[in-house]
């Protein structure tokens, strides 16, 4: 494991302080790291909250968009109750 990533994840870095000091290079790092330790079925305790966190310092840089909240499948079916041609069906 990277020394960056190791810090973060063992309580040495400062999830404020520490993240704003970091360059545009070392936080993108981070994020794939921690991305790719998302990936696996049981990431570890404080993974999710960086990668948050890395997302939300890259995203005030403007270096990345904002995390945005996915559609869900409920809303999804909503939207096809409120909309009849969403689900394949043309309108009288």
């Amino acid at each position: 494991m990277n020394a960056l990533l190791a810090s973060c994840l063992e309580g040495e870095l400062d999830p404020v302080d520490g993240l704003a000091k970091l360059s545009v290079a070392e936080l993108n790092f981070l994020a794939d790291a921690l991305f790719r330790l998302l990936d696996v079925g049981d990431p570890g305790f404080g993974v999710n909250y960086w990668y948050g966190a890395v997302l939300d310092e890259l995203a005030a840089r403007g270096e990345g968009a904002a995390r945005v909240e996915l559609p869900t499948v409920e809303d999804s079916v909503e939207d096809s109750q409120d909309d009849p041609g969403l689900l394949g069906e043309q309108a009288v």
